[in-house]
């Protein structure tokens, strides 16, 4: 299980980035558009979502992440002092450096970054004895996380090929299935050892003079600021740095189905209109998606939409019964005031504040700390209207017929064109699909951001 030392590595970065593990847009060799094109329109979808709902729901690029792949919120209430593994992993997660970003449960940890920053701030002392101390004490530290690492890095290998890339499970509740077991056993081993290291490099903190550091690093390893996960293959794991909602998703759900919760809306787009600056948000671009954005469930299988994602006459609107941001926060062991003060450093030699003069980042892009997530927009019921052109409408209609879901982004649509039940409707005059999702969980479309100390 990720833990306080572990750190993102310049691989989890790259296939964070390329997204291997998540529905490449494979071709079939009949295919007229190439690998390129197919992936550009694909992109332009996306592109155009982002827009829309900066647009229709009143949300700041300065904060705001698109996310995928689709993602129930239905985590269950706990008691006090624990957390599901779901929601740990979610909130917990560092968001890609881009405006739309993939999310992986198996990503690395806040409180991992958080706790790598914290290693790398130069311990000053005038003392010859306990500077080389200091530097045998870091060293000891460094190998044994490096030796964790790897085998984390082994771990998430294997989760990713066990499930495909889906967070189903999600990676921390992987670790206690069968598949994921014995590799909890060997984190854990690789763990234990980290956390003697840091214990002695920590007892020697306590004669520097850098000012909040001891402080810093002594709240880190508060257990009085962590939380057990609750999940009953979960319960013997040790436990995590705490994370908080504002609301859990039963309340909301009840709030929304009350009436008091939430608030309606809807946003639209079509594939003629001008592409959304990505310029204006937070991470100044996005990456190259391979999420298929148009998807449709046949038989118990999800397949691409080619019709739609290249038709000039596509237009789409997705209302929400009720949508809402709500407000994630790490707990007392993350220091934010001292993340700021520390913004100029000082750094152990090798790192610098942006990776100036071939040293390694620490904030930034490419930084060991990046972006913090403090909230997720969530919404329910939502519905949607797509309008096409004939030839769009009937090549799409024989599936269309035989449906059990739409996806739309990060949209999920349970229900479906064949079913009498679902309310789904196919309009040949009006060139039109409508239909609402079926399911009565909340999804998460989108998450709020924090840049850690920007440039």
């Amino acid at each position: 299980m990720r833990k306080v030392l572990t750190s993102q590595s310049e691989e989890d970065m790259a296939r964070a980035e390329n997204h291997e593990a998540i529905h490449p847009l494979a071709l079939s060799s009949d295919h007229p558009l190439t690998t390129a094109a197919l992936a550009d329109v694909n992109d332009k979808s996306w592109n155009h979502l982002y827009g829309a709902m900066i647009d229709g729901l009143g949300i700041s690029p300065s904060n705001f992440q698109l996310v995928y792949p689709f993602t129930t919120w239905d985590w269950p209430v706990v008691p006090t002092g624990y957390t599901g593994a779901a929601q740990w992993d979610f909130c917990s997660t560092v968001p890609q450096f881009s405006a739309t970003g993939q999310y992986t449960s198996a990503g690395t940890a806040f409180n991992d970054a958080y706790g790598q920053m914290l290693n790398v701030i130069s311990a000053a002392t005038t003392d010859p004895k306990l500077k080389a101390d200091l530097e045998q004490a870091r060293n000891m530290l460094q190998l044994a996380t490096n030796n964790y690492d790897t085998i984390y890095k082994q771990s998430v290998d294997a989760y990713q090929t066990e499930t495909g890339g889906t967070n189903t499970p999600p990676y921390t509740e992987w670790l206690g299935t069968f598949g994921g077991r014995t590799w909890q056993v060997q984190l854990d081993s690789a763990f234990k050892n980290v956390q003697a290291q840091q214990d002695v490099y920590n007892q020697l903190l306590s004669e520097v003079t850098t000012p909040g550091l001891k402080d810093a690093q002594d709240r880190l390893l508060n257990k009085d600021y962590y939380t057990k996960l609750q999940d009953p293959s979960l319960l013997s794991f040790p436990a995590v740095p705490g994370y908080s909602l504002a609301m859990d998703a039963t309340t909301w759900l009840a709030k929304v189905q009350a009436g008091t919760g939430g608030s309606s809306g809807s946003i639209g787009f079509s594939n003629s209109q001008a592409e959304y600056d990505y310029k204006k948000t937070w991470a100044g671009g996005s990456a190259s998606i391979r999420e298929f954005f148009w998807s449709v469930n046949v038989g118990g299988s999800w397949e691409r939409i080619d019709e739609f994602a290249s038709d000039s006459s596509l237009q789409v609107n997705v209302s929400f019964k009720a949508w809402d941001q709500i407000s994630i926060n790490a707990s007392r062991w993350y220091n934010g005031a001292f993340v700021t003060a520390v913004k100029d450093g000082p750094f152990i030699r090798g790192y610098s504040a942006y990776g100036d003069s071939g040293t390694k980042a620490v904030w930034g892009p490419d930084g060991i700390m990046s972006v913090q997530k403090v909230g997720m927009l969530v919404c329910y019921k939502p519905s949607f209207s797509i309008t096409v052109s004939q030839s769009s409408f009937k090549s799409f209609s024989e599936k269309w017929d035989v449906s059990a879901g739409l996806r739309i982004g990060p949209f999920s649509f349970s229900g479906g064109g064949g079913s009498s039940s679902s309310g789904w409707k196919a309009d040949a005059a009006s060139k039109t699909f409508t239909g609402e999702s079926t399911a009565e969980s909340a999804l998460i479309m989108g998450t709020n951001i924090n840049l850690i100390n920007p440039k």
